[in-house]
């Protein structure tokens, strides 16, 4: 039996010794330890982690002595293969002509597999070819002529703005970086200049938190029933930068709060974080002793995670940062200031009255049909006459989820599973999307001022009219209840659009697309009610 148990145990080490993984090494001031990364079910954070800790460009070359011919195809006679210069073994690359049409210039595509990395200039200088986004992510070049190779180099930026100096930056961030606060025995944060909860990297991204979209009872899975998780910290719903954290013990209450993207998988490496969690802060959680985290390495092996390329999710992402020009204007009686119109954009402004501190950080974000400029009453805000000067910075946003979605002829359904509130909402929408049917059955807590909170029913069935506005943030749509018959018991609902990798398979059936949302009544004459849960959007 013994001798079983022997094959056994070999066999587990060597399926092991094979299984694909990507690992963070972190090197700190209170020592080593290794986070393994969810590259699966968390493809943005980690892509947005690996680049702000700096990931090395790859290079991938033809063989020597493709033959050169007298158009565009020498590019396209051989698969393109990882040098010793890039830290990946990285699967072939291939190049492809997509021709010009009416409305698109043609360019050369570059793919992994069938999968689209990015597209570089058809017509360039000669034997190099640059990125089509204009954000020298990608480069196609010829490197020697007798005999002929060529190289496609993928870069990695991932600028990021300073909240000190109010700079963007494009070097490392995640280099000798301090843990700035430390929640004592739960937690220490990391990846931010300041101690600020507010701080962000000039964008946000978003959640990525549906693990099983076939578990409708608990779509985030169970992340934080084990110590030692890697997460992005967000004040808020979809509001990821570059802050992270990593817990000391189980925190079962962060399913489904927090994106989880990594795992420290020994105890050696367990108790260093340890080390550091059980550090003495003070109220604030500055911890009393500096701890630093002097770099972030990455390894990686396997298939599927040398496969996994953080050029391509960077297409999810937000894009370049770039500084907003505002002006100032004065419009009757009153002085506005102006943002300049920047379509499907998000928007960081700051103001100072000093040009040495600033304030603010707020991100604001233009939609994909915004047509003018925006507007904002100074003389409403800060008085007659303000002493203000204002910075802003902008950042194109690739997709806008929420404005993505459809309620023409659509049915939600809503599924309450926050706390004490259970039930569903059923609406089914009419041909202009503007209002419906409902069906309701959940018990809600109710709270009055003065009160002690009670539980109250809503069942029944009603009409509704509606408006849905997705302006305020590409993850955010808010469907605001105008007039409604029945016990409807919430006029806004807040569609929280994460991230979810079933997205992109246009296999999967829309109801499996599980999505967040929060309610609540606006009218103050009705008992205060709030909850969440998940939605399904069936068309």
């Amino acid at each position: 039996m013994s001798f079983y148990r022997g094959i056994v145990f070999i066999l587990l080490i060597l399926v092991s010794a094979k299984a694909d993984f990507i690992a963070a090494d972190f090197r700190t001031t209170k020592g080593n330890f290794t986070v393994s990364l969810d590259y699966v079910n968390s493809p943005l954070a980690v892509a947005n982690f690996i680049q702000l800790a700096g990931k090395p460009d790859d290079i991938l070359e033809t063989p020597a002595g493709v033959p050169f011919l007298e158009n565009a195809a020498h590019y396209t006679q051989s698969y393109y293969r990882p040098t010793i210069e890039s830290d990946v073994a990285r699967l072939p690359l291939r190049v492809e002509r997509i021709e010009s049409t009416p409305t698109m210039r043609g360019f050369y595509a570059v793919f992994q597999s069938n999968t689209y990395i990015g597209g570089v200039e058809g017509f360039a200088l000669p034997n190099y070819h640059s990125d089509i986004t204009g954000e020298d992510r990608i480069r196609l070049q010829q490197i020697s002529s007798n005999p002929s190779k060529y190289r496609i180099t993928l870069k990695y930026p991932r600028p990021w703005l300073d909240s000190r100096e109010l700079r963007v930056k494009k070097a490392p961030m995640y280099q000798a970086i301090r843990v700035n606060r430390v929640e004592t025995g739960v937690r220490f944060f990391a990846g931010s200049m300041t101690n600020d909860p507010l701080e962000h990297p000039g964008y946000h991204f978003q959640d990525e938190l549906v693990r099983d979209s076939n578990n409708l009872g608990n779509p985030f899975g169970f992340p934080f029933n084990v110590a030692g998780v890697l997460a992005m910290d967000a004040v808020a719903p979809n509001r990821n930068g570059s802050r992270f954290f990593i817990t000391s013990v189980a925190v079962p209450s962060f399913n489904g709060k927090y994106t989880a993207f990594g795992q420290v998988p020994t105890i050696p490496g367990l108790n260093v974080v340890r080390s550091i969690v059980n550090t003495l802060g003070d109220i604030n959680g500055t911890p009393d002793e500096e701890m630093v985290i002097l770099d972030i390495k990455f390894r990686r092996g396997g298939i599927t995670a040398n496969a996994f390329m953080e050029g391509y999710h960077q297409g999810f992402l937000p894009g370049e940062i770039e500084t907003l020009p505002l002006s100032v204007e004065q419009n009757k009686n009153a002085l506005e200031l102006v943002i300049p119109l920047r379509p499907k954009s998000q928007n960081a402004l700051y103001s100072t009255s000093d040009l040495r501190s600033y304030l603010g950080g707020t991100i604001e974000a233009q939609p994909p049909e915004q047509t003018s400029a925006k507007r904002i009453n100074l003389t409403e805000i800060l008085g007659p006459a303000p002493k203000t000067f204002f910075r802003g910075f902008s950042t194109a946003m690739p997709t806008w989820p929420s404005g993505e979605i459809t309620l023409k002829k659509a049915r939600l359904l809503l599924n309450t599973i926050s706390d004490t509130d259970r039930g569903k909402l059923n609406m089914i929408f009419n041909e202009g999307g503007t209002g419906g049917s409902y069906s309701i059955d959940m018990i809600i807590e109710q709270n009055v001022s003065g009160e002690n909170p009670r539980v109250v029913r809503s069942v029944g069935a009603g009409n509704f009219a509606a408006t849905y506005d997705f302006s305020r943030s590409p993850y955010l749509g808010v469907l605001e209840i105008t007039s409604f018959t029945g016990p409807l018991n919430a006029e806004e609902f807040f569609l929280h659009f994460d991230s979810s990798r079933f997205t992109n398979n246009p296999q999967v059936n829309p109801a499996t697309l599980i999505r967040r949302f929060d309610a609540r009544t606006t009218n103050p004459q009705i008992p205060f009610l709030s909850y969440s849960g998940v939605f399904q959007k069936i068309q």
